[in-house]
């Protein structure tokens, strides 16, 4: 009696091999879902920076503190998730900023156009102004930035009866 032929021995496919139909696509999607990460990283990181810097703080200070923009767009006046615009700081203390914000109030919504200047360590804002839905622009620079920079007319008004009280805080 003779022996059986020798099976053909199995080839061993490598993993790929086995595997490649689910891999790529998933390869792909990580791929993809890494680079939205980035992105989203790099907005927050901006949106952050730019809404910390003293422009910004400026800006939305004097928004929160305009009778004529908490007539337009009612209270309480928030800012929107990401201004748009640029921002520049030299070694001497020199500065440029520009900024787009989204702003809205419990009336409506409108945009807040920013342009400051930093020189001998203080920023000048010569240009600072709300354009609502209506094309009602709500100047927002005052004569002396000094002075600007301690008063909140809305707060004086109340203080004195003559703008209605606040609208009651929602509770978190």
């Amino acid at each position: 009696m003779t022996p059986p032929p020798a099976l053909p021995q199995a080839q061993s496919n490598g993993w790929w091999s086995r595997h490649w139909r689910w891999a790529m696509p998933l390869g792909v999607l990580a791929c993809i879902a890494g680079l939205v990460g980035v992105v989203w990283l790099a907005l927050a990181q901006w949106s952050h920076w730019s809404r910390s810097s003293e422009p910004y703080q400026e800006a939305m200070r004097r928004a929160r503190c305009s009778i004529e923009l908490r007539h337009a767009l009612g209270e309480p006046i928030q800012d929107g998730y990401l201004p748009s615009g640029n921002m520049q700081r030299s070694a001497d203390g020199t500065g440029y900023s520009e900024f787009v914000v989204d702003v809205k109030g419990s009336k409506g919504t409108g945009q807040l156009f920013l342009e400051a200047r930093r020189e001998d360590g203080r920023w000048d804002y010569p240009r600072m102004y709300v354009l609502t839905e209506t094309s009602e622009a709500v100047d927002l620079t005052a004569l002396d930035d000094a002075e600007a920079a301690k008063v909140c007319a809305l707060q004086e008004c109340r203080e004195q009866n003559h703008c209605l009280p606040a609208p009651p805080q929602p509770m978190d």
